[in-house]
């Protein structure tokens, strides 16, 4: 199982802290040991952001109850992907936001890091996995800020849905982390399978 955790939001500073990262992880999901869970090796990641390319050394823990391992994930990364989170949304917020073309998005984010390359299906498979993911991200939404929230999507096209969200998820990941508060309501990863 993978644990999205909120620990240095910045993938750079989390690098360049890569020390500081071994924190202790306490109770297992899995089998409900409340106690330490002991830290079970790394493996090794390919993370591509906007602006670099970084191998990310991804900690692992295990339940000495019931032999569950688990994987801390920072928040600005999302699991199965190579690109980081800000990535990805700044790939769907430019293609329905400023309904920038798919081919101008790649240009631009390979002439800001030479090791990108992404492609228009790379951009593609993100607009198609969030569609299919916008009414949980919107449930989401709602259910924290019911108050605030006009949640019925339905009275909008697609492209203005998917746009309003995508401002909801970018005001709320600059106090908070979308990411790892998605995780931890909806029990899923932001845009998986």
């Amino acid at each position: 199982m993978i644990i999205i955790d909120s620990f240095l939001k910045n993938i750079t500073i989390n690098l360049l802290f890569r020390e500081n990262n071994f924190i202790h992880i306490y109770g297992c999901r899995s089998c409900g040991y409340q106690g330490m869970l002991h830290r079970h090796g790394h493996y090794d990641r390919n993370v591509i952001t906007l602006h670099e390319h970084f191998i990310y050394s991804v900690q692992r823990f295990k339940c000495p109850s019931c032999n569950k391992t688990y994987s801390r994930l920072p928040s600005a990364l999302i699991p199965y992907f190579i690109y980081s989170f800000d990535v990805v949304i700044f790939c769907l917020y430019s293609s329905f936001s400023l309904t920038q073309k798919s081919n101008e998005i790649c240009k631009f984010l390979n002439s800001c890091n030479k090791e990108c390359f992404i492609r228009i299906q790379s951009i593609t498979f993100f607009k198609t996995r969030f569609l299919s993911k916008i009414n949980l991200v919107n449930s989401f939404f709602a259910g924290i800020d019911s108050f605030h929230w006009d949640s019925d999507l339905s009275k909008h096209s697609i492209t203005i849905a998917a746009n309003k969200i995508l401002i909801k998820i970018l005001h709320y990941d600059s106090s908070s982390y979308f990411n790892v508060d998605f995780f931890k309501s909806t029990q899923q990863y932001f845009l998986s399978s």
